[in-house]
């Protein structure tokens, strides 16, 4: 949690936000901070975004595999802020600060899909599909007990109220809600680190050049960077310092 100096520090910045007017330079805005502090921050100064593409926190970090201590097998620990994160809470007001016809596009564990998709759906989002991020070089754990665990989940909701972005390549007949890229295990940062290709491929379909990209869970800042990269602008949160800070420093290569 960020202290308090630096919080009204980032407040102050995020004015700067209102200005923008859908310009084409490129615009950059992260903060370390909780996501629900800039999220109230963002609607109290009536700041409207195109799009929100993020990573949270799935809740699956425990201390020992299946919850047995017995079986000799190691845990899973993300971090502190995977541990009992409240999937819901974060979503009821994400509606006040993105346009109509505005994308969301939210990983998670699949177990928390469910949950996730009535969420949003209350606050006035249409569930467009689910889209699948398929690993060339998945882990291989466990391989004679289970299938290998090769692919993470997407939802992909709609803002109701006006025409959403899709940008089909012409000559593409059409789009299956797959992408198909590596992990990237060699120069990962964050333990859920996303494969940066597959974040701009997202930005590409999805969202067009001047829009504003939100994402409260920025991490290691792959969503930032992918941004930029296609011209877009990017307002992000990250709760942890060190993450935060190797995200300033991923933008900045």
């Amino acid at each position: 949690m960020a202290d308090t100096n630096k919080l009204t520090k980032n407040v102050n910045i995020i004015s700067e936000i209102k200005n923008l007017k859908r310009t084409h330079d490129i615009t950059c805005n992260i903060y370390n901070m909780d996501c629900s502090d800039l999220i109230s921050k963002m609607i109290k100064n009536k700041i409207i975004v195109d799009a929100i593409i993020t990573d949270p926190p799935y809740n699956i970090s425990r201390n020992h595999q299946l919850g047995y201590s017995n079986m000799g097998r190691s845990g899973m620990n993300y971090g502190y802020w995977d541990y009992d994160f409240d999937q819901i809470k974060w979503l009821r007001n994400i509606s006040k600060i993105i346009k109509p016809g505005g994308t969301v596009i939210i990983f998670n564990n699949w177990k928390n899909m469910g949950d996730i998709a009535k969420e949003l759906e209350k606050h006035g989002f249409i569930i467009k599909d689910i889209i699948r991020w398929i690993k060339n070089n998945p882990m291989p754990r466990n391989i004679h007990r289970r299938y290998v665990n090769d692919c993470e989940l997407a939802i992909w909701a709609v803002k109701e109220g006006s025409p959403w972005t899709f940008n089909k390549p012409k000559l593409t007949p059409y789009l299956r809600p797959e992408f198909k890229t590596g992990v990237g295990i060699g120069n990962r940062i964050h333990p859920t680190q996303k494969n940066l290709t597959l974040i701009e491929k997202m930005i590409e379909i999805h969202t067009k050049e001047g829009d504003i990209i939100f994402d409260p869970f920025l991490g290691s800042g792959t969503t930032a960077i992918a941004a930029l990269n296609h011209k877009r602008k990017i307002v992000g949160s990250e709760i942890d310092e060190k993450y935060y800070k190797k995200a300033i420093e991923r933008i900045k290569q």
